[in-house]
């Protein structure tokens, strides 16, 4: 596989000091002339030459939908009570949303120990895991090469006495699994849980209902007996972007204890 990231990578073009989204940019978004190919950025991508198109045709915006998201959901985050982070990223592609959040949150990559990518792509899951690893050689990076409707419970590997970060770019708006099912194992176990979304605003190909019906589900969660459960920091919103696209986010903490 000739994938120009990982190539730079390990010829120390790109490190740990000089891995920015910008700069990965620069060196893969490449238009490609295969945008068609990316199905509206829903395909599994099966080549490197999809991954530098998907960066040229929707890098901009997806960073444009975590330049509005994070300053939103900084407070939730610093809501940690001195916890160790296990940061999930699902559907993560090459791993742009987990580059834009370290890259954009002060004092972040302090505070992960942990990060588990989760993509139905080979060729996308081997990129991200460079990217994260180069920017943040510390960490422990595990990977799962799955379908999210295949996702189960040992897979996440959820520790209650961490705070669980949670983060879904562009990826719970798109039809095909079980939204719901996918939700009700990461909150099996218990424990303190922080969900960041964020997609583009529409009511078609599945869309921003998706977002909606769990946002809702989530907000109606009641507890079992004898627990402890708690929802804070709850926001839903819609937005527009300075080129005037539409997107969709929602954010909330929840503790089960």
């Amino acid at each position: 596989m000739n994938d120009v990231v990982i190539n730079a990578i390990q010829q120390k073009i790109m490190t740990t000091e000089s891995l920015t989204f910008t700069s990965l940019r620069q060196i893969a978004g490449r238009d490609m002339n295969a945008q068609a190919s990316l199905n509206r950025g829903r395909a599994i991508i099966d080549c490197p030459t999809l991954l530098n198109q998907y960066l040229y045709s929707y890098g901009l915006m997806v960073q444009r939908q975590w330049s509005h998201v994070v300053p939103n959901i900084v407070e939730m985050l610093s809501d940690n009570n001195g916890q160790d982070m296990h940061l999930y990223d699902y559907g993560c592609g090459q791993g742009l949303a987990t580059l834009l959040l370290i890259e954009n949150t002060s004092g972040l990559q302090e505070d992960i120990s942990q990060i588990t990518l989760i993509e139905p792509s080979e060729i996308a899951l081997t990129r991200a895991k460079s990217i994260i690893e180069c920017k943040l050689p510390h960490l422990n990076i595990q990977t799962f090469t799955k379908e999210l409707d295949d996702i189960e419970e040992n897979h996440l590997s959820i520790n209650t006495d961490k705070m669980n970060i949670h983060i879904f770019s562009n990826i719970l708006d798109i039809e095909g699994f079980d939204q719901f099912e996918l939700f009700n194992k990461i909150l099996a176990k218990g424990g303190t849980h922080y969900f960041i979304a964020v997609s583009n605003d529409r009511n078609c190909y599945g869309g921003t209902s998706r977002l909606e019906s769990i946002f809702d589900a989530l907000m109606g969660l009641e507890p079992e007996e004898n627990e402890i459960f708690n929802v804070t920091h709850a926001q839903f919103e819609r937005f527009s972007d300075e080129k005037n696209m539409n997107h969709v986010y929602f954010c909330l903490k929840i503790e089960i204890h």
